[in-house]
């Protein structure tokens, strides 16, 4: 049985709503995408940061012992951050595990964020507003990082706080599945009928 659409207006105004909405849609979800994405491990927007990233939180140069004040005075006015109140360093002996999250060793948790599997320890530096390091404690917790593709590997680019210590999923897939899950399906592809 052959249908003719010529004949059949209402079906031919239905189908042209329904490809209209199915093209708004898909329009929309792709600018949502860009904004938040909607796993790890897709290209960055910016290809600094990485490098932003190791600037901010894994340095070799972090002091290690939290009771010496002056020593994270000194550190916090030679990277010029005063302008973050609160800041979190990772030592750079577990510079192996962090960048790991990003792949196998971490999980995905939400948008392009993955959580450890294991806890790591860190340093938090609270700063007050006369340019002040007020206290830096030692934290042992699951480190969530946003993570994205630069250079074709998955890196962390942003230290996300876990205030409500969160901890991995392990239904979920590891972040290094994000990056080989990644496929496009053409446009046109999707009007194949």
């Amino acid at each position: 049985m052959t249908l003719h659409l010529h004949k059949h207006p209402q079906i031919l105004k239905l189908l042209s709503c329904l490809i209209i909405l199915t093209v708004v849609l898909h329009t929309c979800l792709s600018q949502l995408d860009l904004l938040h994405p909607s796993k790890p491990c897709i290209k960055a927007k910016d290809q600094n940061a990485y490098d932003t990233f190791l600037y901010r939180h894994l340095r070799k140069d972090t002091p290690t012992d939290p009771r010496k004040l002056r020593e994270w005075q000194k550190f916090i006015n030679k990277i010029h951050t005063w302008d973050r109140p609160v800041q979190s360093f990772l030592p750079y002996r577990e510079a192996k595990r962090v960048i790991a999250v990003c792949s196998s060793g971490g999980k995905m948790y939400e948008g392009n964020l993955c959580i450890s599997k294991d806890s790591l320890t860190f340093f938090t530096v609270e700063i007050n507003d006369r340019k002040q390091v007020k206290r830096v404690k030692v934290q042992e917790q699951y480190v969530i990082l946003g993570c994205d593709k630069i250079n074709n590997k998955c890196l962390p680019i942003h230290f996300e706080a876990n205030l409500n210590d969160a901890i991995p999923d392990n239904n979920k897939p590891d972040c290094s599945k994000a990056m080989a899950n990644t496929s496009f399906i053409p446009f046109e592809e999707l009007f194949f009928v």
